[in-house]
């Protein structure tokens, strides 16, 4: 299971920059935040990824209007082209949205905007906080494993999920390996990096922050965890030889 969920407003919306590619959308889930100088600071404000299929409805949809949004996470890796470091980051992708009206537009209205996620997977590891009031960072396959092609950016079968408080405890009970249930918000991760060649400038980053709040474990989990990775067309195939069977 990998299911995501949100009542959101549209903040901004960034169409794909080659034809049949995806877009880009940013929502609005909860009240704003104050801005402070941290490097890294968390924003109600979550990066959406549009696939291309949803591009035609997503630019009739104006800014600052309501949307219904449904999808799933994803796992994606970037790699560092100074040092070539790997770094393990999430995504959300849409497989649908649908306008949606407000129909009591309060003074708490931002405040009932909400996001959530649920995903069962593996438990691949625990990265515990280096100081107090510090989140852990518990790593999930959620999907297929993916062998690591030396690219750039690549898609990956598992995702970054921040621990606080008592979850953090509660990662600690989950052995590598375990079938895991997991529930939480997302919240957006507003990076502050250095511009390449301007000394002293910074430009923002949105990444997408998985924030666990429940977490049990479980018996099942998905069959395509075990299976290995398919090259493009490989299910369709299966699929024919299968039927032919």
């Amino acid at each position: 299971m990998n299911v995501y969920v949100a009542h959101a407003r549209i903040l901004h919306k960034e169409p794909p920059k080659v034809e049949g590619r995806s877009g880009l959308m940013i929502l609005k889930v909860g009240r704003d935040k104050p801005e402070t100088e941290a490097l890294i600071q968390s924003v109600n404000q979550v990066i959406v990824r549009i696939p291309p299929y949803l591009t035609a409805r997503a630019e009739r949809m104006e800014v600052d209007s309501y949307v219904e949004v449904f999808g799933h996470i994803g796992g994606i890796v970037r790699r560092s082209p100074v040092d070539g470091k790997q770094h393990l980051g999430s995504e959300i992708v849409v497989s649908n949205l649908q306008p949606a009206v407000a129909v009591d537009d309060g003074p708490d209205m931002e405040q009932r905007l909400f996001n959530r996620w649920i995903s069962i997977g593996l438990m691949r590891g625990v990265r515990t906080p280096s100081r107090e009031n510090l989140p852990a960072t518990a790593y999930v396959q959620i999907g297929r494993d993916r062998a690591d092609k030396g690219r750039g950016f690549q898609h990956s079968g598992v995702v970054p999920m921040l621990a606080y408080g008592k979850q953090i405890e509660r990662m600690g009970v989950f052995p590598e390996g375990a079938s895991i249930h997991l529930e939480g918000r997302v919240t957006g991760l507003l990076r502050r990096v250095p511009k390449p060649g301007a000394e002293g400038g910074f430009e923002s980053v949105l990444d997408a922050g998985l924030i666990i709040e429940r977490s049990y474990p479980t018996a099942l989990v998905a069959q395509r965890l075990f299976e290995p990775e398919q090259p493009r067309g490989g299910n369709k195939e299966a699929e024919k030889k299968a039927a032919a069977e």
